[in-house]
């Protein structure tokens, strides 16, 4: 049973450690063997930054695994692993679980601290319908279209607004980033190391740019560049995603076990939209849209070894004609996908017209990615924000950050189909001190696809970067 405690973050109790010991109430996490040495608590925090005083409060939970060599320890690092929508305690609670994501000297050398991100895991939950209406097209073709998916977003961001009360309007990276630093101070750390990956280098930016003197060093894995428009988001993904495409069909004509070995995949591909466009493939009683293929399709690909099941898949809906099988990749079977979309348009500048430029761009994206139709996650995200009624507070812009701030690594797959290598490349030549660590393979970030990288990201972190 995890501990709530309101933490009192002006003057935290230090111990004869030098570091704070009373400021949070640190208790058993659950009544596992597994959960082992880590102990969890949770901090009170305005629900708006902006207004402190005044506003409401919610409860951040969070949990740590303490040096397991305290007299080499280097002090706290915090980590995000992506998302958003996911909580980050369960990485630490499980025990096979976060050997395999921390190697045993992060383990050895850091207090490693989980900071649920708002909204999101143990904290407050979000009331969210899915966001996603399948009478709908997330590719409209025309300003009617355009203008029926708009108060599509609208009508669902609404119902979650309704429902979650004023916490939906502050999930943006900014907030989070200020209850993150609420915990350093709570923990009594002058400062912190900082793990992004994926989502988590967007909210590693945020941390930067707010508190630059209160990082030690960085790591990011997956890297945004926040500075694009969702135009340049898109096209960029979509040429990405057309190499996926290209990297899996070569995987499988590698592979004699792969279900789908000797056929032409893009051709394959293309024939099921088709089909769906037709009404030819159904979920139940319901015809599938080809964009859900698409969708399905796309997130396989971020993990090289569901390519196996993804073949298997595409095999069953071709001889079927039923969804089923492909249904499990799609964004209606994750959980968090509701909280995902509330966080992800507060951060994303998709603002009111957009949509008025879908038409267009939905061409010029068939035009650089065919295969999938021009499909990728920050279409998904375009597209999905259009009418949101929580808008972006982000404003495009690289990195800013005072000169001597700390070195960053920042980790890149060449196939990497959520955030592909020229996000990182303009990230590094805008970050200064930056270094780009560029790695070959398939899937998305290198934690869990590439150990070699990750041995180089650890060295970096122990090290400080220096």
């Amino acid at each position: 049973m995890t501990a709530s405690v309101t933490v009192a973050l002006s003057s935290p109790d230090t111990g004869a450690s030098g570091r704070a010991t009373g400021a949070i109430s640190w208790k058993r996490c659950a009544k596992t063997a597994a959960s082992g040495p880590v102990r969890c608590g949770a901090i009170s925090v305005p629900v708006d930054w902006s207004r402190p005083g005044a506003s409401e409060r919610t409860r951040v939970h969070l949990a740590r695994l303490p040096a397991s060599d305290p007299r080499h320890r280097i002090g706290t690092l915090f980590f995000n692993p992506g998302g958003p929508g996911e909580g980050e305690i369960g990485y630490l609670l499980d025990a096979k679980t976060r050997k395999r994501y921390f190697p045993a000297t992060l383990r050895e050398r850091f207090d490693i601290v989980a900071v649920e991100p708002r909204g999101v895991g143990r904290n407050t939950p979000l009331h969210c319908p899915p966001p996603l209406d399948t009478k709908v097209s997330r590719f409209p073709t025309d300003q009617s279209k355009a203008a029926a998916l708009v108060r599509s977003n609208k009508r669902l961001g609404t119902d979650c607004a309704r429902k979650s009360g004023a916490l939906f309007g502050h999930l943006d990276t900014a907030s989070v980033a200020r209850d993150m630093d609420a915990v350093r101070a709570a923990l009594g750390e002058r400062q912190v190391s900082f793990l992004g990956v994926s989502y988590g280098t967007m909210l590693a930016q945020s941390y930067a740019e707010l508190f630059p003197r209160r990082v030690r060093t960085m790591v990011l894995d997956g890297v945004v560049d926040r500075s694009l428009s969702w135009r340049r988001l898109a096209e960029i993904d979509a040429v990405a995603v057309e190499d996926g495409v290209g990297r899996f069909a070569k995987w499988c004509a590698a592979h004699t076990d792969c279900a789908l070995h000797g056929r032409d995949i893009p051709a394959l591909l293309r024939a099921l939209q088709q089909r769906a466009d037709a009404g030819r493939i159904v979920d139940g009683a319901r015809p599938v849209r080809a964009e859900e293929i698409a969708q399905a399709v796309n997130n396989a690909l971020n993990m090289p070894p569901l390519y196996s099941g993804l073949a298997s898949a595409l095999r069953k809906v071709g001889d079927t004609r039923k969804f089923e099988p492909l249904a499990v990749f799609t964004a209606a079977k994750n959980p968090g996908y509701p909280a995902y979309r509330a966080i992800i348009c507060q951060d994303v500048p998709v603002r009111d017209g957009a949509a008025k430029a879908f038409p267009d761009e939905v061409r010029r994206l068939r035009a650089l990615a065919p295969t999938l139709r021009g499909y990728s996650e920050f279409w998904d995200i375009a597209s999905g924000c259009a009418g949101w009624p929580e808008q972006s507070k982000w404003r495009p812009h690289a990195w800013r950050v005072p000169k001597g701030f700390p070195p960053v690594l920042l980790l890149s797959g060449s196939h990497d189909v959520a955030t592909p290598r020229p996000f990182a490349v303009r990230v590094h030549r805008a970050l200064p001190g930056s270094r780009l660590l560029r790695w070959d393979g398939d899937g998305h970030t290198a934690w869990g696809n590439s150990p070699a990288t990750v041995a180089t990201a650890v060295r970096h972190l122990t090290s400080g970067g220096r």
